[in-house]
């Protein structure tokens, strides 16, 4: 017997000798296609998403076979897009699933490493203090009433006399200037 005369499973219809393919082999080569073209995109995609080229592999393979379950549906117009989102979704679940196991997991051991001292959080304040008191009174002005009394850009500009942009200004070169200033102290 011919290979084209033997029963399929439903890829291809033979009549004659011939082989007809129907609209599922053509779904099927059709997305062949697209995995053929998109895979090494998704790949990279997803190994820049979770820095590790293993499960860069894994998001990538669950891409498409979420890829592949749509596209039997139909509706698909840009494969492209549609591959790219579901290596970022994927990408996104995995992470936040790592995020929830590990929070967990730290549930479940006891493990109080993030648990700080009173003294601890003392001396952080007082090196804090120490750093703000370096930085010029204009940008102190601006960092304080931003950052601990929590106003808005608009009502620390009207508190303090200024432009809005002179606000986020003063805050940026503010903010470097204390880092500079908690560097020097450590």
């Amino acid at each position: 017997m011919e290979e084209t005369d033997r029963q399929t499973t439903g890829r291809d219809t033979p009549i004659m000798g011939a082989t007809v393919l129907t609209s599922t082999a053509t779904a099927d080569d059709a997305f062949a296609a697209v995995f053929a073209d998109q895979r090494e995109r998704a790949v990279r995609l997803a190994w820049l998403l979770v820095g590790d080229p293993d499960q860069a592999e894994d998001v990538a393979a669950e891409a498409f076979a979420k890829t592949w379950r749509r596209w039997r549906r139909g509706g698909i117009d840009d494969p492209s897009a549609y591959v790219r989102r579901a290596v970022v979704n994927e990408a996104n679940s995995r992470l936040r699933r790592r995020y929830r196991e590990r929070a967990e997991a730290q549930r479940a051991t006891g493990d109080h490493r993030g648990i700080r001292l009173v003294d601890e959080d003392a001396a952080d304040r007082d090196e804090v203090w120490r750093a703000l008191r370096r930085v010029p009174p204009r940008q102190r002005a601006a960092l304080v009433l931003r950052f601990y009394e929590d106003l808005p850009e608009r009502e620390v500009a009207a508190v303090l006399g200024i432009s809005v942009g002179t606000v986020k200004s003063l805050t940026s070169r503010g903010l470097d200037r204390l880092q500079q200033a908690m560097e020097v102290a450590r």
